[in-house]
């Protein structure tokens, strides 16, 4: 071995590393985005359980309850006064549980006849099971208080109060109806973003991209054109991806089946956009796979909500999350299999997916001009 030789070598190596600073961007980046991603965002506790508490007649019973859950830092609890404005909260997304207090609670607490219902929104089932725990247990320690305020004994102890829970949307409690619809977002996200980037990256390294910028075609049509049979690719995945979901794994879908072909079309076009912008950046397929898995797949995958709670992130990671598309995506996506056709939760999330995808397709544009 010929040390000088290797030295040589080694410089030259250094100094085509420096020159390409996507490649020393990755190297750097990566691990300090997975790290702060995996270590903030990937925990299993639930916090900020927005609720809504029914309170039907006004009472000092009803208002300490209340103020327990408003006081606690587990819960962002709303009052409503009627059934049904509590089950429109959850029915929109807009709460995450639900506690329906009956009429005449004081003179139930005191004679020891007291049912309570704790309905949860169960669309994602494990934190759904956690919300409905933490919910009871809560609830339980607020009436502990009052009867100790009034020199009763514990519910626990005594008996007299009965807390009847509801997972709706998710009756069986069933974990696959949320694993399902989390299969569906990181598909259309690996065909959409990883498979048109790492494409575009290996026409620009074998070439073929000086073949299409000498023919009359302009930028747009080219870009079309790459994204057009990715597109149909999606859709045929996307397609298998609902039959097997309905009839092999029993999902329900009680929204409109064009509406939620309308929603994920959306989203596949624009995860396309973010391929041919991020392969128009790199023009390299192993740095475009890089950075499509970094701003694409781990967001998709670790930041959209289906994994872990968003509300229970950090708040620096909520912030975040505004501008990952899949968060909106898999908000309409289990609203629409799960639910149904919730307009406000339709027209909010299609609203937003339209507008990334206007942007990027812009972006997209002007980073892929008619020439190398």
């Amino acid at each position: 071995m010929n040390f000088s030789r290797y030295l040589i070598l080694t410089r030259k190596e250094f100094v085509q590393l420096v020159r390409d600073p996507l490649s020393v961007a990755t190297g750097i980046l990566l691990p300090i985005v997975l790290l702060v991603i995996c270590g903030f965002g990937m925990s299993t506790d639930v916090r900020n359980i927005r609720m809504a508490i029914v309170v039907p007649e006004s009472s000092q019973t009803a208002s300490a309850i209340a103020a327990r859950f408003q006081s606690n830092g587990f819960f962002d609890a709303v009052i409503v006064r009627s059934t049904e404005e509590g089950k429109e909260l959850i029915r929109t997304h807009q709460v995450d549980a639900c506690l329906f207090l009956p009429r005449k609670l004081p003179r139930r607490v005191t004679q020891a006849d007291v049912q309570i219902l704790v309905a949860v929104n169960a669309s994602n089932p494990s934190p759904g099971f956690l919300k409905q725990s933490y919910i009871q247990s809560a609830l339980i320690a607020a009436l502990n208080q009052i009867n100790q305020q009034s020199g009763g004994g514990n519910v626990g102890t005594q008996g007299g109060v009965e807390i009847q829970s509801r997972q709706w949307f998710n009756d069986a409690n069933r974990s696959v109806y949320t694993i399902i619809p989390g299969i569906i977002v990181i598909i259309l996200t690996i065909i959409g973003s990883l498979l048109t980037s790492m494409v575009m990256a290996r026409e620009y390294e074998q070439g073929n991209m000086e073949s299409l910028f000498v023919t009359p075609m302009n930028s747009t049509e080219i870009i079309l054109a790459k994204m057009t049979n990715n597109f149909c690719l999606g859709i045929i995945g996307l397609v298998i991806a609902l039959a097997m979901a309905r009839f092999l794994f029993g999902v329900p879908m009680r929204g409109n089946v064009f509406i939620l072909l309308f929603g994920s079309s959306l989203y596949l076009i624009m995860s396309l956009a973010i391929g041919i912008l991020i392969s128009s950046i790199s023009k390299n397929q192993f740095i475009a796979i890089s950075l499509a898995s970094i701003l694409s797949f781990l967001p998709s995958y670790l930041l959209s909500g289906f994994l872990f709670e968003i509300k229970s992130m950090p708040t620096f990671l909520q912030y975040i999350t505004l501008i990952v598309p899949a968060r909106y995506y898999v908000d309409f996506l289990q609203t629409s299999l799960l639910v149904g056709d919730v307009w406000q939760n339709i027209l909010k999330n299609c609203g937003i997916l339209i507008f990334m995808t206007v942007v990027l397709l812009f972006l997209a544009r002007l980073s892929c001009p008619k020439r190398l």
